[in-house]
């Protein structure tokens, strides 16, 4: 059975070109490998920089790899023609950060949400798309008065909700959401949340959730993929990533999240920073620098997800939670 996403040894690598001597060269993905399956959501984690929204990017189309599988559906997107590539737009959409700059001030909703229709050349006749249309603004939350409406009439997560209806137009199996409620207001973050996950209940949608924020992505995703430095170091079912962490970076995470149970807990990421261990950062493990539990071997054991439990992988050689539950109470 051909999963919805794929993802095998991607490397992405940018390149920027000098007149005078070398290029210079910045590896962003390194041997990333991921499965998003049929009806479930995939949270991406990790702090900024370590590349998520570039592996986004990748998967998308928007930026070739440097080499690796990306597929969607079983198809290479890399390799796709413009009009295969157009195909795949109605199977795969982005709802993107900032809703403020993702929408076009000069078109108002009713031109916002037509506009994908147009290009796929759907719901020609008027009635019916004038009844997809209402019937699309109420999954999300708005009402078919707004249609004439432009952008700068919308509070934030009002045109967020338009970002997400624009992207459930062509009804696609699979959705990107880069960070889609970080731009908003704790209040409409809860219900932009809610939403996704109502929309990925009735449409059975397969959703690869990227995020900064373990609460958000307990909530919403199935299984999570920890990030750092380019490389997925853990991936887990969501609540056993959080009851049982296997990687010193995922405990790192875990401990920086605010409790009312744990007011003064410890954060294993700042207490050794790559600057107190300078010489580890051509170690073979990518956290040795920032490790508290980093050993000798940590310097030449190849890096490699190993699986430590059923659906639950890491890259730790160490591996000093593996014999009991962490002890951070989220």
């Amino acid at each position: 059975m051909t999963v919805p996403v794929r993802i095998e040894h991607l490397f992405k690598t940018y390149t920027r070109r000098r007149l005078l001597g070398k290029n210079l060269e910045k590896p962003v993905l390194k041997d990333v490998s991921l499965t998003l399956e049929d009806n479930h959501v995939l949270g991406l984690v990790g702090e900024s920089g370590c590349g998520k929204s570039t592996l986004c990017k990748v998967l998308l189309g928007i930026e070739k790899p440097t080499s690796g599988l990306v597929e969607v559906n079983g198809q290479n997107v890399p390799t796709l023609s413009k009009s295969e590539f157009k195909k795949l737009r109605r199977v795969l959409q982005v709802v993107y950060q900032d809703p403020y700059s993702s929408l076009d001030p000069r078109m108002n909703v009713r031109q916002l949400l037509s506009e994908p229709l147009d290009i796929h050349r759907l719901k020609k006749d008027k009635q019916e798309r004038k009844a997809f249309l209402k019937e699309l603004l109420t999954a999300v939350g708005l009402s078919e008065s707004q249609l004439e409406r432009y952008p700068h009439e919308f509070s934030g997560g009002q045109r967020q909700r338009i970002c997400i209806a624009r992207a459930l137009a062509l009804n696609p199996q699979i959705l990107v959401a880069d960070e889609p409620v970080s731009a908003l207001d704790v209040s409409v973050q809860a219900q932009i949340l809610n939403l996704l996950k109502e929309i990925k209940k009735s449409r059975r949608l397969s959703m690869l959730f990227v995020t900064h924020d373990f609460a958000v992505a307990r909530f919403l995703c199935d299984d999570i993929a920890v990030m750092y430095r380019g490389r997925i170091v853990e991936r887990a079912p969501a609540e056993e990533l959080f009851t049982n962490p296997q990687h010193p970076y995922t405990e790192a995470l875990l401990s920086a999240v605010p409790s009312v149970h744990a007011p003064r807990r410890a954060v294993f990421a700042g207490q050794e920073t790559p600057e107190e261990h300078p010489e580890r950062e051509s170690w073979a493990c990518p956290f040795a620098a920032r490790c508290r539990y980093a050993q000798p071997a940590c310097q030449t054991q190849p890096f490699a997800l190993q699986e430590v439990a059923p659906r639950h992988a890491c890259a730790c050689g160490v591996l000093p939670f593996k014999n009991h539950k962490s002890k951070s109470a989220v």
